[in-house]
């Protein structure tokens, strides 16, 4: 008979039987489609020298006004910036003990690198991580052992334990009394957890028999970035602050507070996202209400300053009772650079310092009154809009979030839904996800700046990271669909809809992450399968065929190609280049790994099922151009025939032999490679798998043929 040609349509179909998948594959792992036919994806390479500690949740790349490309890295326990190879710890401080309060806090264990740590009401969690400068040798452990970045093991809320790198010679305590512990926010958790039961906790951390400690529905703690000129704006969700890291101030610095900065006002204290908006604006959603409570006009006795100096020193009448950083209206003074909202720098009891936009003349002539303000009241809006100011002279102003007739900073609040879950900017608007509507946040450019409008009170998104726009279309991950929005929002038809939302893992569905990798026309999502807390496993929709494929890869965080060459992806504490060579690239001093890919059919019959057929021979049509030259690449074919399409399945080996093509090398051109394969498989149905695990190996599949015929209808 006349060998038959093996063509199956492109894309994985996993919703119907394998049978009534006929003509198409069924299943597969680490392969894409190139014009209808099936390949090996690309390996991937170690991006970073430096391993990161926790669960990457957000990766963002950006480049300074003089082209040096920065990453900011956020993850449950740090944020990092990445320059080049070499990730840098901006990890913001939480609090900072000194003196007395550390005064010969450390204690030896004789034979142990453990250190216990002895500070009072240290606000301290059990992985949560601190640095200590100043400390001297005490038993055996060295000054440079202890003045460390170090994870704490919590012991109680006034003591700790770290692991230093030293071993005690003897039991002692001491330290000295210039000691330091910066101490790092609270890390977040790396998985979702439910309720106060028992076991949702860190064992030992309450006593036995209680209540755990995590509140109800624990979420993953997720960051949100922006880039401010050279400058990286970030969030923590779960109602987080906002933080900012100054590039001018080097590598070595850590993040503030943005309302930490000079001149700013009213920043929301707690907030789930932030972005900027195309039109300069700093959007906070699902944030703190914009609240001011301020108190009457104080007495002021003198103001001062130096000449040519911003700086205007105030002295009270009386003790003023501030803290460095509230915020104060001054009013009533000459000369006018006096006047206005300003933060405050407290230098005693009855002075504080504050820096004027503009230097003055003289001293105050006339002193007024000042008035204590306070933003921290507002109430958290889950459902809430809030933007800051953008100067229509020097631009975008991130800390100023006061509305003034004067500026453009205000707010808006969705209508529908009980949350605001994620946001992103598209070329044409601002889109807004709740958990079940869509809506669209347009720039006006008048006193009313944006206007809210709804565009689908009929969709979900799983999780905040869920959404990509690749091509002025945006798609995103619901509840239980898939969705598009190019002008109207459509359910994306999906024929592995069931295989992926029967076995996502729904209580870590805010870990899902979307990303392109435009140049094969792909959107990906990495989600966790039921029996995992991490995300472990993909799906892939290619625009361009509009069909789908999956497989397993490890992945929490995601950023297509542009100011790095290769798509970048982060993973057990490394960032990786995304189709970079064709194998696992391991840390530095690993080998790499070969990576193992295949490709199934669905079941293939003759006359309706109803003859078996005899497959006799295969020629295979199998194409390793862009393998390793240096390797020797193959795959692995094999035969799957059954009587029935519910009955078990028989492999033929073809002979033990795998599907071999050595690399030649001739002027730089490989050469193609075909053969073919003896083998004897029996059945009415035949499926057919192409594999491979080997080193250097990357293949396309071509156009296999089989020698088949009719071989009765007996079993």
């Amino acid at each position: 008979m006349p060998l038959t040609k093996l063509k199956f349509l492109p894309g994985i179909n996993r919703d119907r039987s394998n049978l009534a998948s006929m003509g198409g594959w069924y299943d597969g792992d680490k392969i894409r489609f190139r014009e209808g036919y099936p390949e090996k994806i690309g390996g991937w390479t170690v991006a970073t020298l430096d391993q990161y500690a926790g669960e990457a949740v957000k990766l963002f790349v950006y480049s300074t006004f003089s082209g040096v490309e920065l990453a900011g890295l956020a993850t449950s326990q740090k944020i990092y910036i990445r320059a080049g190879t070499t990730l840098h710890d901006i990890t913001p401080l939480r609090a900072t003990f000194t003196s007395t309060a550390t005064d010969n806090c450390f204690t030896t264990v004789l034979d142990s690198g453990v250190v216990t740590v002895a500070i009072t009401g240290h606000g301290a969690t059990d992985g949560d991580f601190v640095t200590f400068s100043g400390a001297t040798a005490v038993g055996g452990i060295t000054d440079v052992q202890l003045n460390q970045n170090f994870e704490i093991t919590y012991i109680d809320a006034n003591s700790f334990s770290i692991s230093t790198a030293g071993t005690a010679t003897s039991a002692a305590t001491g330290g000295g009394t210039g000691i330091t512990a910066a101490f790092e926010i609270n890390i977040g958790p790396d998985v979702a957890a439910q309720g106060y039961g028992w076991g949702t906790d860190t064992w030992g951390r309450s006593t036995w028999g209680s209540g755990s400690t995590l509140p109800v529905d624990t979420q993953i703690r997720l960051s949100f970035m922006d880039n401010f000129n050279d400058d990286l704006i970030f969030n923590l969700s779960d109602e987080g602050p906002i933080y900012y890291w100054d590039y001018s101030a080097g590598f070595n610095t850590r993040a503030v507070l943005l309302s930490s900065l000079s001149g700013a006002i009213a920043v929301p204290a707690k907030t789930e996202q932030i972005f900027f908006a195309p039109s300069g604006h700093l959007l906070a959603l699902g944030c703190s209400e914009y609240s001011e409570v301020s108190t009457a006009g104080e007495t002021i006795n003198t103001i001062t300053r130096v000449p040519g100096n911003r700086v205007a020193t105030v002295t009270t009448a009386v003790g003023h009772g501030l803290e460095t950083g509230d915020y104060v209206t001054m009013s009533g003074q000459q000369p006018k650079d006096y006047l206005g909202d300003y933060q405050i720098t407290v230098t005693s009891g009855t002075t504080f310092t504050y820096t004027m936009l503009s230097a003055p003349a003289s001293d105050a002539t006339t002193v007024g009154t000042y008035v204590y303000n306070d933003y921290s009241q507002g109430i958290f809006d889950p459902l809430l809009v809030r933007w800051a100011d953008v100067n229509a002279d020097i631009g975008p102003k991130p800390e100023y979030w006061k509305p003034e007739i004067a500026n453009s900073a205000g707010f808006l609040r969705i209508q529908e839904g009980s949350k605001i879950v994620t946001g992103l900017n598209t070329r044409q608007e601002t889109l807004v996800w709740t958990e079940s509507t869509l809506n669209t946040l347009q720039f006006l450019g008048t006193a009313e700046v944006f206007k809210l409008q709804l565009l689908s009170n009929s969709t979900s998104i799983i999780g905040p990271n869920a959404v990509v726009e690749v091509n002025n279309i945006t798609y995103w991950m619901g509840t239980d669909n898939f969705f598009q929005y190019d002008g109207r929002v459509n359910v994306l038809p999906c024929p592995l809809l069931r295989y992926v939302f029967e076995d996502i893992n729904q209580s870590q569905a805010s870990l899902v992450y979307a990303g392109s990798n435009k140049e094969f026309n792909e959107v990906i999502w990495f989600y966790c399968s039921a029996e995992n807390s991490a995300n472990n496993r993909y799906v892939i929709y290619n625009y361009r065929d509009k069909i789908w494929y999956y497989g397993q890869l490890s992945r929490t965080v995601w950023v297509d190609a542009g100011l790095n060459e290769f798509p970048l992806a982060a993973n057990n504490g490394y960032i990786y280049n995304q189709e970079r060579g064709v194998d696992d690239g391991q840390p530095l001093g690993a080998d790499a790994l070969p990576i193992t890919a295949y490709i199934e059919s669905a079941f293939v019959d003759i006359d309706e099922g109803e003859n078996f057929m005899l497959t006799k021979r295969a020629i295979p049509d199998v194409d390793f151009t862009a393998s390793d030259p240096s390797c020797t690449p193959e795959v692995d074919m094999s035969i799957a025939v059954t009587k029935f399409p519910g009955a078990a399945t028989s492999v033929s080996s073809v002979d033990g032999v795998p599907l071999t093509r050595n690399v030649v090398t001739t002027t730089g051109v490989i050469s193609r490679y075909t053969n073919q394969v003896f083998l004897r498989a029996r059945g009415r149905q035949v499926s057919f798998k192409i594999a491979s695990s080997t080193l250097g190996t990357k293949w396309q599949l071509g156009d296999t043929r089989l020698d088949t015929k009719p071989d009765g209808k007996r079993g």
